[in-house]
């Protein structure tokens, strides 16, 4: 009986200095026209891995070309404090930009910015810039100083790694022109680049109704079985994960599978190719 063993990564691929840990690995088979027909392979889950999620199809696969999900949203949040005043603004997404405002009048604020809820999977330090200005109670200009950068003008590039924080000192004064200081106002441009959808091979199955002739066993220190088309969970951390996906008819049944070795995050973690040890 020949053998098809095909093994695809849904990856998201934007940047190559992105790391992202989203796969989906997939096989085809058939099992041959003996009444009781077993077939048998391991699934190694390595790293951080805390649960195997698993399904069966039947019927042949076929390729097709599918557009997979841009990587969650790195997010930027920003807060602006003076004394017992406090002003926030959340979710700056990447290409996108926000004004934060505090009105304090004369004097020294501290702004702080943080990443916290981005998407941890990627390594890669976001990218930011910074404009401010100190405005009077009718939006003129009054003076303004920062070692981050002048009043009005956008600042450097910046970088800020994912769960950091980054604090900056901005002093506003009464201008000889405008007067008294009533609010200050900060713009927070998130430069990192926008991840976009990219269109990838993958495995399908058809879709064509299941007959309900196989049946699937995850075996790891318990055992769960599925029909076609309904995924089984393991909760059973890293290692060795033995399946068997059996027949009762005596006709071959071409069946496809799709397996992911996730963390309690449900994020993917390594997974090796599955190694078939009984084909029938």
């Amino acid at each position: 009986m020949k053998k098809i063993v095909q093994k695809t990564f849904l990856s998201l691929i934007a940047l190559s200095a992105i790391e992202s840990a989203l796969a989906l690995d997939s096989g085809t088979q058939n099992l041959t026209a003996i009444e009781g027909a077993t077939d048998y392979f391991k699934i190694n889950c390595a790293g951080d891995t805390d649960h195997l999620n698993f399904k069966l199809f039947e019927g042949e696969a076929n390729n097709s070309v599918v557009e997979t999900p841009a990587i969650p949203p790195q997010l930027f949040n920003a807060k602006l404090t003076k004394l017992k005043l406090t002003s926030t603004v959340s979710a700056i997404e990447a290409g996108t930009e926000k004004d934060i405002t505090l009105k304090g009048g004369n004097g020294a604020y501290t702004l702080t910015l943080d990443t916290f809820g981005t998407n941890l999977s990627v390594k890669t330090a976001q990218t930011y810039a910074v404009q401010y200005q100190c405005l009077n109670a009718k939006g003129n200009v009054t003076k303004g100083s920062s070692t981050l950068t002048k009043s009005g003008i956008e600042s450097v590039k910046k970088t800020l790694a994912n769960n950091k924080t980054a604090k900056y000192s901005i002093t506003c004064a009464k201008d000889a022109k405008n007067g008294n200081t009533s609010s200050l106002v900060v713009k927070l441009i998130n430069k990192t680049a926008v991840i976009k959808p990219v269109t990838s091979s993958s495995t399908q199955a058809m879709l064509s109704a299941p007959s309900g002739d196989l049946t699937a066993q995850v075996i790891k220190a318990a055992t769960a079985k599925n029909t076609t088309g309904v995924a089984i969970d393991m909760q059973n951390g890293s290692g060795n994960y033995d399946v068997l996906v059996n027949s009762s008819t005596n006709k071959a049944l071409p069946y496809h599978f799709e397996y992911s070795c996730l963390n309690t995050k449900n994020v993917e973690a390594k997974t090796s190719p599955f190694q078939l040890l009984q084909d029938q």
